[in-house]
């Protein structure tokens, strides 16, 4: 019986699998079909498969999906801390299907969260699911092309008259992560590429001490990060139009530390691209972030370059050997090390080694050097949040003893007075106290977050629209004005660091996902697909306007604000922006005040307080750490340095700075001797003046007793009078000559505020002799402007580059 029914089972399983043949051969797989999933296509290195993949929302189009591209050569053994190399061809087709490793990183260590968005920070289990699978060969661009298939693609577009077989604007974004954190992989551009018909890319780079670590010289100049985003640009540049892009409309974006990347990028001539006709790109959309910001930049590569060294065994006597010894470090050891910066800086960053940063950022804007690029930029509202969550009773407020301390720790750790910073810290806290709410602990922790947002984002910000719409270059800037709700941020909080990046890649069209757990309300949607729609038409056309008009019917019934708003352009007279919120709206100077307080009254009162510092006193000891010298420098208007009893022991030696051992209110001995300094000058003036009558009227007495024509009397006169105005200045003027508008500010200062306190050149004694009376009143206060007065938009030197002129 039971042989019966395996007879039987048998006969059904063979008649069913004639079936299943008959069906197959009358129904074969057509190429349209196998392409539809898994589209192809072949780039200069070879053949793609990518992978097609519908977008969860009723009114977006599928997207076609190439992922873990290379776009360098694994930049592995001796290739470590050097620049990368185009990738080699492949034979076959490389399937394109899913992420590849991300760059060696640690979000265990303590890294500056400060400057990291709080979606980051408050997921890292989540992240961490990103990031697990890491390895030094980590090079690789994700991409997103829109297919034409999908109600979406034919409807919207025919509204614009944008066909879609033409080639699509191609947008590039930078990750963030305080230079050593993130991955491109954690951003899907499927939303905004299928929403906006662009191609969006994403990539790796590396990041931390593999991408950034620096000794100074030739042995490791730095900046493999920036040159990994540049590569990656190049190979862009040449394969995108195989995936629909257009390489004549490329806009690089990015947010917070990205965002910096970006900045850095359209100041350097390798983004020009050698044998591409086009440029690397042409259009950036800088969101939270400036190269003039205290944390784009490290000014101090080499010293964390030896600490790490120190810490796994390597020499660090010299560099070449160094570098050697860490190249065969595995790059877990490395990573694993955690070096920390001061506080608002980055120890592994870009560094300005003279070839893709050749200068210092301000200098290359005030050069012109980024004016070839139409430019996008804003700040969202309160930036600052993480800035001031260590403070205690947060939830309640911040008490006054917290804000002082605040307040104190920001100024320590930027400006590093030993003394004399007394005064520039109460002028912090009293232009961020609110005076009619001054003992409201909400209104103060408002104000706190609002001081660090101003310094640390706005001012970079405004004074970058400011340089590059000075002459006329393409300029939006926006202040974004609305969060998500959810449980990552306090109710009280605005819209804080890395807030918009979700309405840039239109998450909320799709709901909450694992990176932003909120809850997405229609206004949510709205805002999103206008931010995709500015966005995307930037990266069209280089105005956020046109083609696409804003047209959100399809989630309201009724017509949305921003369709009666214009963007305006920015130039650095009106000051137009745009504030994106629930309520838009053109306005004009954004924060004024507290931009024109950071730009121009505080370099005027850095600049005294080192005139109080060096003359305080003459008393002058050697440091008592060298390092606490390091780019420091005396004087140089050759005026002998004063000998105390002090000094004497030193041999003739140049004096170091000033440490007092015992720091304390220096205010009362200081206003004594400038007030007892400025009446000897006043004495001395008199009494010269004095003499110089009686000369004078000895002089006439004995040319009245000799008969001389009245033309030459009166030209010697005048030659007379000449001689001695000329004698009075060299006197009284050139052995102050530094001192002569104390209230002007260096031009250098607004790049030593972003620099380490050891890096500011401070005055030294040998520059002071006289304080000048003008001092007592501070009546000689000028606009600080990097900028002279009147200067002509048409002084433009070249059309880009002026430094390589």
């Amino acid at each position: 019986m039971m042989l019966l029914l395996v007879d039987q089972g048998t006969a059904t399983v063979a008649r069913c699998a004639l079936l299943w043949w008959m069906l197959c051969s009358y129904w074969p797989p057509t190429k349209a079909t196998s392409q539809k999933f898994y589209p192809t296509v072949t780039t200069q290195f070879g053949k793609l498969r990518g992978l097609r993949v519908p977008v969860p929302s009723e009114v977006l189009r599928p997207v076609d999906q190439y992922l873990g591209v290379p776009y360098a050569a694994p930049p592995v053994g001796e290739k470590r801390f050097m620049p990368p190399e185009q990738p080699s061809p492949w034979s076959g087709v490389k399937n394109a299907t899913h992420f590849m490793p991300v760059c060696p990183q640690n979000i265990h260590n303590t890294a500056p969260e400060i400057m990291m968005p709080i979606w980051f920070t408050y997921n890292l289990d989540t992240v961490a699911t990103y990031i697990q699978d890491q390895s030094e060969d980590c090079l690789y661009l994700n991409i997103y092309a829109p297919t034409e298939d999908g109600e979406w693609g034919g409807k919207k577009r025919a509204a614009v008259n944008i066909r879609d077989s033409e080639a699509r604007p191609v947008m590039v974004y930078i990750h963030g992560g305080s230079y050593m954190e993130g991955t491109g992989n954690m951003m899907d551009g499927s939303i905004l590429a299928s929403y906006g018909n662009v191609v969006v890319v994403t990539l790796n780079y590396r990041i931390g001490i593999l991408g950034f670590l620096s000794t100074g010289d030739q042995a490791a100049k730095g900046n493999y990060g920036l040159l990994d985003q540049i590569q990656a640009l190049r190979w862009i540049s040449k394969n995108i139009g195989y995936f629909g892009g257009d390489p004549r409309r490329i806009t690089v974006f990015g947010s917070g530390i990205g965002a910096s990347c970006v900045s850095l990028l359209t100041l350097s001539h390798h983004s020009e691209g050698k044998n591409v006709t086009f440029g690397l790109f042409h259009r950036a959309i800088i969101q939270s972030g400036s190269a003039l910001s205290s944390w784009a930049v490290n000014y101090h590569p080499v010293k964390y370059t030896r600490m790490l060294a120190e810490r796994v065994g390597c020499n660090v006597l010299d560099t070449v050997d160094m570098v050697s010894c860490l190249q065969k470090k595995s790059a877990k050891e490395l990573v694993e090390q955690d070096i920390q910066a001061d506080r608002y800086r980055v120890a592994f960053g870009p560094v300005i080694d003279g070839d893709v940063i050749p200068d210092d950022p301000e200098i290359l804007m005030e050069q012109g050097e980024f004016l070839n690029y139409d430019i996008m930029l804003g700040v969202n509202q309160g930036e600052g949040l993480r800035f001031v969550e260590n403070v205690m009773d947060l939830e309640d407020g911040v008490s006054g003893s917290d804000f002082d301390f605040a307040v104190s720790d920001f100024v320590d750790s930027l400006y590093g007075y030993p003394e004399g910073k007394d005064t520039l810290r109460e002028t912090i806290k009293f232009m961020y106290t609110d005076w009619a709410d001054k003992d409201n602990p909400e209104t103060r922790r408002k104000t706190l977050v609002a001081l660090f947002t101003d310094h640390q984002w706005v001012e970079p910000s405004v004074v970058t629209a400011d340089l590059h719409a000075r002459y006329g270059s393409p300029t939006y800037f926006y202040a974004f004005y609305h969060h998500c709700q959810s449980l990552m941020k306090p109710v009280w909080s605005d819209s804080a660091h890395g807030d918009e990046v979700p309405y840039v890649f239109g998450i909320p069209m799709v709901g909450p996902t694992d990176l932003f757990p909120c809850n997405f309300s229609r206004n949510d949607i709205m805002l999103s697909a206008v931010v995709m729609t500015y966005w995307t038409n930037f990266a069209k056309s280089g105005d956020p306007n046109k083609p696409v008009p804003q047209d959100t019917k399809f989630i309201h019934t009724k017509a949305n604000r921003f369709e009666e708003v214009a963007w305006s352009k920015y130039d650095p007279y009106d000051q137009l922006y745009l504030h994106i919120g629930l309520k838009p709206r053109i306005r004009d100077h954004y924060r004024a005040t507290k931009v024109a307080f950071w730009k121009h009254l505080v370099p005027h009162l850095y600049n005294i307080h080192d005139i109080f510092h060096y003359s305080s006193t003459t008393t002058k000891v050697t440091p008592l750490d060298p390092t606490q010298s390091n780019g420091k420098r005396s004087g140089g208007t050759g005026r002998p340095p004063v000998s105390t009893a002090h000094g004497e022991g030193d041999g003739g030696r140049e004096m170091g700075p000033l440490i007092m051992p015992n720091p304390r209110d220096y205010s009362t001995e200081l206003s004594v001797t400038i007030a007892v300094g400025a009446s000897l000058l006043f004495l001395n003036v008199l009494a010269f003046a004095a003499l110089y009558y009686r000369k004078d009227k000895r002089s006439r007495q004995e040319t009245s007793q000799q008969p001389s024509p009245q033309r030459e009397s009166k030209g010697n006169n005048v030659s007379h009078t000449n001689t001695v105005d000329e004698t009075l200045s060299s006197q009284q003027r050139s052995p102050c000559d530094a001192l002569h508008n104390p209230l002007h500010a260096s031009p250098s200062y607004s790049l030593s505020q972003r620099r380490s306190p050891d890096d500011i050149p401070l005055m030294t004694p040998n520059n002071i002799s006289l304080i000048p009376n003008s001092l007592m009143g501070l009546s000689n206060m000028s606009p600080y402007s990097t900028f002279p007065a009147g200067y002509s938009s048409t002084g433009l030197p070249s059309t880009h580059s002026t430094t390589r002129v």
